[in-house]
């Protein structure tokens, strides 16, 4: 809202249906200095925001993907490595409880 108003003050004043700006009154001061304070708490929270953003995992490896485009190829090799990692385990447990379960139900010969 500050780069519409500092852009163009009298577009942004006729956009908001004023046929003027006067700051004579206590009225349109009031106006002014609520609309100054609500414009500074969202630069605040904007700025909080993109500080979280910037302090990401996902923006890292985008700033990283922007350097180098086979950084993404990189990290998919690697993820899938870790997954199929994670899926040998898995099946690997899943056979040992199946063998149990058998056991348990007298499938297999002692």
């Amino acid at each position: 809202m500050l780069e519409l108003i500092a852009k163009d003050p009298q577009a942004f004043i006729l956009k908001q249906g004023w046929a003027s700006v006067s700051l004579n009154g206590d009225h349109g001061l009031k106006e002014l200095r609520s609309l100054y304070e609500h414009l500074q708490a969202k630069i605040l929270e904007m700025s909080e925001t993109l500080d979280d953003l910037r302090a990401s995992g996902d923006y890292q490896v985008f700033q990283a993907a922007e350097k180098d485009e086979t950084v993404i190829g990189q990290i998919v090799s690697v993820q899938r490595e870790e997954l199929e990692k994670e899926v040998g385990e898995l099946e690997t447990e899943a056979e040992k409880v199946a063998e149990e379960a058998r056991e348990l139900m007298g499938e297999v010969p002692f």
